[in-house]
């Protein structure tokens, strides 16, 4: 570990990105420990105090949005709210005016209220609520440290992503490495680009899903996704054809990284559309939940070098087990699509 610190002090980049790491770990402990969430229900007919707080609120109209098909495009709250720990000993408070709308939360106080349901009638709505200004804070700043970082460490030299590239580029050629790594760059953004269009959600959307968001999420997941599928069939072949063992493991070590960062970011990304729709941005919702096992899973095996520095194991051994953990990993990214959507559900159920 201490090797590890030692290294990163020459790499400010990659420091910045563990940093930012901490930063979100961090965040996430004050949104747990001293962060207040719930839900409000509240009536167009009475007023409806949030719990633990002296904020009230009342529902001045509730409507559905609906495009020309009659579909739910949008859910409008426009609410009543009353702060009476602004003004405790006045008998005539001012009241203020706020608007929630799906994907836009309203923030009052130190507040955010989430559109989460509505009353058959449609004269009630289930707000989702939470107090949590320090740890969104922090959280958020940590996510903008970490996506500094993922762009920057392809800039900064020393790295093991360049070590890899050069080594490519001495058993191939200069010209041969870029040809092959240009057609692969090429083959993935499509193969990426086609299967965001398969598993993106047809129209009409559910209200939750008309975001930009959405179309971000998936394509970066989708990407990451791809190149972990190259990275599989490379273990395949690595396993199989023993004389082009140690290049494959080089091409897939090389792979890795813009992998994993773009399902980190994918990750991110969706955890700040989560905090917009539902007012927390991670909830260990099934696909949530998974999607993070498989980070730590890749991210695990970016470390690869550092785990086996000191084993006394043959080089070909451990290509051998490299190429293994590949495929294995892989069945961590199908369980996270298929294995979740399909036995274990949630609030991603709707992307199935």
């Amino acid at each position: 570990m201490l090797s590890l610190l030692s290294s990163m002090r020459y790499r400010p980049v990659t420091l910045l990105l563990h940093i930012a790491l901490a930063t979100i770990v961090a965040g996430a402990c004050v949104t747990h420990f001293f962060g207040r969430q719930g839900e409000v229900h509240v009536r167009a007919d009475k007023a409806e105090r949030v719990p633990d707080s002296q904020i009230s609120l009342f529902l001045w109209d509730f409507h559905i949005v609906s495009d020309e098909q009659g579909n739910p495009v949008d859910f409008i709250s426009e609410l009543r709210m009353l702060d009476r720990s602004a003004a405790p000993q006045s008998s005539t408070l001012s009241v203020d005016e706020g608007i929630v709308r799906m994907n836009k939360p309203l923030k009052y106080h130190g507040y955010r209220f989430c559109q989460s349901d509505y009353d058959s009638d449609q004269a009630g709505v289930v707000l989702a609520y939470n107090y949590d200004p320090w740890g969104i804070a922090i959280t958020y700043t940590g996510y903008a440290m970490l996506l500094l970082a993922m762009i920057a460490f392809f800039c900064q030299r020393n790295t093991r992503f360049r070590a890899l590239y050069h080594r490519l580029t001495m058993q191939w050629s200069r010209s041969k490495a870029v040809a092959l790594l240009s057609a692969l760059a090429v083959l993935i953004v499509v193969l990426a680009i086609v299967m965001t269009k398969v598993v993106t959600p047809k129209p009409p959307l559910q209200p939750v899903l008309q975001t930009p968001l959405l179309g971000i999420h998936v394509s970066v997941i989708m990407l990451a996704y791809t190149l972990f599928a190259v990275m599989m069939i490379n273990g395949l072949l690595g396993l199989c054809l023993p004389r082009r063992r140690e290049r494959l493991m080089c091409l897939s070590q090389l792979l890795l990284y813009p992998a994993l960062f773009c399902l980190t970011a994918g990750i991110f990304i969706g955890a700040v559309w989560a905090n917009m729709s539902w007012g927390r941005y991670w909830g260990w919702d099934p696909k949530e939940t998974w999607a993070l096992i498989t980070m730590l899973v890749y991210a695990a095996l970016l470390h690869w070098p550092w785990m086996t520095k000191k084993l006394k194991i043959k080089k070909e051994k451990l290509r051998i087990v490299y190429h293994v953990l590949s495929v294995i990993a892989f069945l961590f990214v199908l369980f996270t699509y298929f294995g979740v959507t399909y036995l274990l559900g949630g609030l991603h159920s709707y992307a199935s």
